[in-house]
């Protein structure tokens, strides 16, 4: 069971970080390790990259 859900957080994180210009290896390694878990910290990585990159003032657009 735990392998079936790795799978499936690997295939999920390598679609999430190609789209969201990520670092690919870094996350597929933690998705393996920690499975779902690991797309928390991924979201929780993004949002602050974005807020470092863009300023905590300004406004993002996020469809």
């Amino acid at each position: 069971m735990y392998f079936l859900l790795s799978v499936v957080s690997i295939v999920v994180m390598y679609s999430q970080a190609i789209k969201k210009g990520m670092p690919v290896k870094r996350w597929l390694v933690l998705a393996g390790l920690l499975g779902p878990v690991a797309w928390c910290l991924f979201n929780l990585h993004y949002r602050r990259a974005l807020v470092r990159c863009v300023g905590i003032q300004a406004c993002t657009w996020r469809p």
